[in-house]
């Protein structure tokens, strides 16, 4: 498999969005944007290609986040080499943002959404800045964003990722599978295996392309597959 990111319809619409909410900051116009939907449909996927295409910087949230712990990771990210007061933490972020113009990223921002002190410190650094923020999460993400309007009303983009559907199988089949070209048939059931979860259509074609190789198909179709298991572990 190829260790790149798909140009499937999610990752598209992420794309779009990121270069509208560009454009937005260097106008002085909203350029909050989120990516929100079910585990296992490429936010994440889609957030670190566009952080590496716009050289950005990526903070991940975590449950036991406080205020000083989102921080430090934050200013770690951006180059501060000892710990310092939340102030001047702050400061810093706000600091090398300005310079540098650098995107924001922040993956996993459920975490830090039921935190009404962390996301108004995310809104200050928006507003110091200037740079486009990118929030990640699950579908509730908005809703529990609109808690603190003067956030929510700097989001000017929103991608709600969807399903995987024909179309995108047949992307990720044709832009990561190596040496092996896998029939319509056979993709269709592993479409409806992996209920349009890309991570698992993902493991999918790699279990695919690994059964080819061993055995030398080129091509490979749902007779020759012969109904094995697409996933390590079997679905309840």
């Amino acid at each position: 498999m190829k260790a790149i990111t798909a140009k499937t319809k999610n990752v598209m619409a992420a794309f779009d969005a990121y270069q509208i909410v560009e454009q937005a900051a260097q106008e002085g116009s909203p350029a909050v944007c989120i990516f929100s939907g079910q585990s296992g449909l490429g936010k994440t996927t889609a957030g670190a290609f566009l952080f590496v295409q716009a050289d950005g910087i990526l903070v991940r949230c975590f449950r036991a986040d406080t205020l000083w712990t989102f921080l430090e990771r934050l200013a770690l990210e951006l180059g501060l080499d000892k710990r310092q007061r939340k102030a001047d933490m702050l400061n810093f972020i706000v600091r090398e943002l300005s310079l540098t113009g650098k995107p924001l990223f922040i993956d996993e921002s459920d975490y830090i959404a039921d935190n009404i002190e962390i996301l108004e410190t995310v809104r200050d650094i928006y507003d110091m800045s200037g740079v486009p923020v990118i929030m990640i999460g699950y579908e509730k993400l908005p809703r529990k964003i609109k808690r603190l309007e003067q956030l929510y009303n700097r989001i000017s983009q929103h991608v709600q990722f969807q399903k995987a559907d024909e179309e995108d199988i047949s992307i990720m089949a044709s832009e990561l599978v190596e040496h092996t070209v896998i029939a319509p048939d056979l993709l269709q059931e592993l479409l409806d295996a992996s209920k349009g979860n890309f991570r698992r259509i993902t493991t999918g074609l790699a279990s695919i392309e690994k059964f080819a190789k061993s055995n030398s198909l080129k091509t490979i179709d749902a007779d020759q597959w012969a109904g094995r298991q697409f996933f390590p572990v079997a679905e309840l």
